[in-house]
């Protein structure tokens, strides 16, 4: 019962943060013009800016347990929020934080991660390179854990670190969609049990590959 109940909690949270994060960005959408019209402030001057994005990735390499090899095949689903400067049309820095859900073999361990980000576009265009990179720490949240399990991935927090590159598509001076591919690297550990009263902990370093969509405004 209880763990139905920690289920239902999981998929009420899932289905809140579907409903509420891309009505925001179709609203940031419509509403963008009457902020781009602002008197008093150039459009070229720096000034602060705000990302959303939504991303998906899967795990590359192997972990080693004991005598176990063990295939990173979990599943990620990330959302994250930056607020930044932007000194030019070429770069901006700030700090962000997110909710970042692992899904391995059918069961779900979540991340806080909160970072510093770094952005650089190439050239000022309407379709413009950028390379992205972020680092900081990931706080865990919550892991599900089923009893007749022995294996339980992401169940520690440890540094954060995630670089990529991408296209950045102007639509107007105060709104972009960025679409890009990253790399991140995420210190956590393996958690593995020998029987119903032993459980031991090995540290590990999680890689993953994904694709990353957001907004920039």
């Amino acid at each position: 019962m209880k763990m139905n109940r920690s289920k239902n909690k999981i998929q009420r949270l899932l289905q809140t943060i579907g409903k509420s994060f891309f009505p925001f960005c179709f609203l940031m959408f419509f509403l963008h013009p009457c902020f781009s019209q602002q008197k008093g402030t150039p459009q070229d001057a720096p000034h602060f800016v705000y990302q959303s994005s939504f991303s998906f990735g899967y795990g590359l390499g192997k972990h080693y347990v004991k005598q176990d090899t063990l295939p990173n095949s979990s599943f990620t689903l990330e959302i994250q929020q930056v607020i930044a400067y932007q000194f030019n049309n070429f770069m901006f820095t700030g700090v962000g934080t997110g909710l970042d859900f692992w899904i391995t073999n059918r069961k779900l361990s979540t991340f806080i991660p909160i970072f510093a980000n770094a952005t650089i576009k190439f050239v000022d265009r309407k379709s413009a390179p950028f390379i992205f990179a972020n680092l900081g720490y990931a706080f865990k949240w919550q892991i599900e854990k089923k009893l007749e399990e022995n294996i339980f991935y992401g169940t520690k927090a440890g540094i954060f670190f995630q670089t990529g590159l991408g296209i950045n598509i102007k639509f107007s001076e105060r709104l972009s969609l960025l679409f890009s591919a990253y790399y991140k690297m995420q210190q956590s550990a393996i958690q593995y049990r020998e029987d119903l009263l032993l459980a031991e902990t090995k540290n590990q370093l999680f890689h993953f590959l994904g694709v990353k969509i957001g907004l920039l405004y």
